[in-house]
């Protein structure tokens, strides 16, 4: 569930893992796949996700308690300050629910900050930015949201990356800061012209708001060497270099009275490094890296410690600062990755003491009313109507009939009833069936031409159904004699000579577009196979 700072840990490897090979690839051979959970095969790059566990067990598929790690922060005293660090979001509000045990969520950490405020600790939260995802239409309304569930979480500063630059930043600052102009501040140190161009939206620092004999938090934000030169060449901001702005940032958060400084670095650790060498004032830097499994252990620089919670907000980084009455050394540090795991699901009825629960449910609800499914390009073709521009998608009823079989196996699996799943099981938030970024891995030909664009409108299209894989299949219907059609809808089909672990990394990779790591936590090499036998059939006579 966590991982110590004295501990090793060995990230997995973030390359696709590649499939099971001899035996199983030796069978693929000869069988025609059928329904593997395509819904995007054009290609159609998918955004992150919003969804929620999609059990009716939230503690755990089957009504089994997550088990439990082993216990957070051992030997820790009460800090006099814990800072909670996150960063690099990428949009991904909530795990999707469609596999366990998947990590993150804006939920699950506020439960996890309820379990350090319980225990009576002073806790500021920071987040070195992109929170926002690179793009798609739903972009700046998840920002929008995330923000707000960062002021819930108490948050007292936000730095910016390159993707809420690609917002673009201005439009998006004043549909969050303006409008709501309490903590988080979003704070940038570094960026020229700000009273110009962002007036009241960005701060060049700040200071935590504490009670009591905690000590103050000032928190300031570099935007690096490498990130400010790619958006000095490709957008309108500009940046100096933090040489010439940190030196007046240290002063000012020293004269404000803040006794533990901290630094939003938009660089890497190799960046961080060299700036905490030329700075040791901030005694703490949270940067960003370009792994999503971080490591669990801080790199030191002297008396600074540097940290990196990784992506997608699977982890909550904690630092525990303790004073220790020198003045040379003011802190001790300590320093825990903490696994948003399952262990930290809201019970099943307790939503109302989570607020994020509600500012979810709103989100959806904005979605919906907002009919983001039009935003969606819905026109783009799927890779057999560029070679066949007259296939439109007809539903998996028209292959019963010739495919009985296969239909019967489709029929038998969950992606016959994947819609099902958003429209009745999804709870925490419900409303996902209007979700664009949900939908496209639970119906067909979603985003695509003559593909799914409602439930009203496209009703034979509900659920990922045979042209997911095979797609669109008019002009099979209306002769299926045409054999160079039928070769260019089974793509998973063994060519002559060909390597039969070639063959599977292609069918994996198929599959691989919807039971991604994000999704499908157990969809790798060694459980393809059992994913696989439940899909494949044999043509019929």
């Amino acid at each position: 569930m966590e991982k110590e700072d004295q501990a090793q840990f060995a990230p997995p490897g973030q390359t696709r893992p590649r499939g099971a090979g001899g035996t199983l690839a030796m069978k693929l051979a000869a069988l025609f796949l059928t329904l593997t959970g395509v819904a995007a095969a054009a290609g159609f790059l998918m955004s992150p996700l919003l969804c929620q566990n999609n059990s009716e067990e939230p503690q755990g598929r089957g009504g089994r308690t997550p088990p439990a790690g082993p216990p957070l922060f051992r030997d820790w005293t009460k800090p006099d300050v814990a800072l909670l660090l996150t960063g690099e979001q990428h949009g991904y509000l909530q795990p999707c629910g469609c596999s366990e045990p998947q990590k993150g969520g804006l939920a699950r950490r506020y439960n996890f900050l309820r379990t350090l405020t319980t225990r009576g600790w002073t806790v500021v939260g920071a987040d070195v930015g992109d929170i926002a995802q690179e793009s798609g239409p739903q972009a700046r309304l998840k920002y929008e949201y995330s923000m707000k569930a960062l002021e819930r979480l108490g948050y007292t500063a936000v730095g910016i990356g390159k993707n809420e630059v690609s917002l673009p930043i201005g439009e998006a600052l004043a549909d969050t800061v303006v409008n709501n102009p309490a903590e988080p501040r979003v704070v940038v140190t570094n960026l020229l012209n700000v009273n110009r161009f962002f007036p009241d939206m960005i701060e060049p620092w700040t200071v935590s708001k504490v009670q009591g004999n905690a000590p103050k938090v000032g928190i300031a934000a570099i935007i690096g060497p490498a990130l400010a030169k790619k958006l000095d060449n490709g957008t309108d901001l500009r940046f100096t270099s933090e040489d010439k702005v940190l030196p007046v940032a240290v002063k000012a958060l020293q004269a404000a009275q803040a006794e533990l400084l901290v630094l939003l670095y938009q660089g890497d650790v190799h960046e961080a490094t060299d700036c905490a060498k030329k700075y040791p004032q901030f005694q703490v830097i949270l940067h960003t890296a370009p792994e999503p499994e971080p490591s669990s252990r801080a790199t030191l620089v002297g008396n600074t410690m540097l940290v990196n919670p990784g992506h997608k907000g699977r982890f909550a980084g904690v630092v525990g600062a303790f004073r220790t009455g020198d003045a040379q050394n003011p802190f001790q540090l300590r320093y825990q990755l903490v696994d948003l795991d399952p262990v930290f699901e809201t019970p099943e009825g307790k939503d109302n003491g989570n607020p994020i629960h509600t500012l979810m449910q709103e989100y959806a609800q904005a979605v919906k009313d907002g009919d983001y499914l039009r935003k969606y390009m819905l026109d783009a073709l799927h890779p057999l109507q560029i070679q066949y521009p007259n296939a439109t998608y007809v539903g998996s009823e028209a292959c019963k009939q010739c495919h009985k079989q296969a239909y019967k196996v489709w029929k038998e699996h969950p992606h016959s009833h994947a819609h099902e799943t958003l429209k009745v099981r999804a709870k925490r938030p419900s409303l996902r069936q209007f979700d664009g970024e949900c939908l496209i891995c639970h119906v067909t030909g979603f985003a695509i031409k003559t593909g799914f664009q409602s439930e009203a409108e496209s009703p034979k299209l509900l659920n990922v159904g045979c042209e997911a894989c095979h797609g669109p299949g008019s002009m099979h219907v209306a002769n299926t004699r045409n054999v160079k059609l039928r070769t260019a809808m089974n793509p998973f089909k063994s060519k002559p000579g060909e390597d039969p672990k070639k063959l599977e990394d292609r069918i994996f990779n198929s599959c691989f577009k919807c039971h991604d790591p994000d999704n499908s936590v157990n969809f790798d090499s060694a459980h393809f196979p059992e994913y696989f036998k439940k899909t494949f059939h044999t043509l019929d006579p």
